[in-house]
């Protein structure tokens, strides 16, 4: 079964966490590694996302969201572990948790997540993962995402917040109804959205059929994920839904669709 992983060890690591139970998660990866909260600046909700230091130093810099305040307090519990255990198999993951796999002297790993919308009906959540290994030939980045229904507590997915067959249509057929970002959020000039599927379907001619079965299982877990479908992210930032897809190094590891 083909599945589209190619970007991604660094978003499988927060996939896994995303989608397994946490249990009880251990302590800091090191003594200099304290939980500094600070609290995002939001309009005053019923409830609170605080951001987390789980590691910092001069290489590693790990940050994750905690949600206070939340009626809904054994949902809340789940997702702050879901949270928690990304940021520790993050670190375990990335900086080499053995003696025989240490971090290298000039090797950094960060993880940063964004409130991108908050509501008493949705919390959406990026999270934006880089490595750079002395020796690799380049440094990686990855953008995953996190939609919770703040009403019940469970996922939403793309498929929630928009209709994949109509979104497919749009992405497959036309340059309206959407604007390609970079991943440094601004337009992409070079780069196509027919670039973007002849990447993302690299082993074969792209369909408007395929895409649409893949924007079905966007935010799913890899099993999700049927043969010929590529693997991607959703999130809504100010009532718009944005995809989030991966490309390779030289085209930005991830881009972002914002449908108007």
């Amino acid at each position: 079964m083909k599945k589209r992983v190619t970007a991604c060890m660094l978003a499988a690591l927060v996939l896994a966490a995303g989608c397994g139970n946490s249990g009880q998660p251990s302590g800091p990866v090191s003594e200099s590694s304290e939980e500094n909260v600070q609290e995002t600046e939001t309009e005053e909700q019923p409830y609170q996302v605080e951001m987390v230091n789980y590691a910092k130093s001069d290489l590693v810099d790990i940050n994750y969201p905690q949600i206070t305040g939340w009626s809904n307090e054994e949902k809340q519990q789940e997702w702050n572990e879901i949270f928690e255990d990304a940021a520790i198999q993050m670190a375990g993951g990335m900086t080499g948790d053995t003696e025989e796999s240490p971090l290298g002297e000039n090797d950094s790993v960060s993880m940063t997540f964004t409130v991108e919308e908050q509501s008493d009906e949705l919390l959406s959540l990026t999270c934006h993962t880089y490595y750079a290994y002395e020796g690799a030939a380049h440094p990686s980045a990855a953008l995953t995402s996190y939609n919770i229904d703040m009403q019940t507590g469970e996922k939403v997915t793309f498929a929630d917040m928009a209709d994949p067959e109509q979104t497919a249509a749009l992405l497959f057929d036309g340059t309206e109804g959407y604007t390609l970002l970079d991943a440094e959020g601004s337009p992409s000039g070079e780069i196509t959205m027919r670039d973007v599927l002849e990447y993302n379907f690299i082993w074969m001619e792209p369909t408007q059929e395929a895409l649409a079965a893949s924007l079905s299982h966007f935010d799913g877990g890899v099993e999700d994920y049927a043969e010929n479908e590529t693997m991607g992210y959703s999130y809504r930032r100010d009532g718009t839904v944005c995809l989030i897809f991966y490309v390779n190094h030289v085209m930005g590891d991830y881009v972002i669709v914002e449908l108007e």
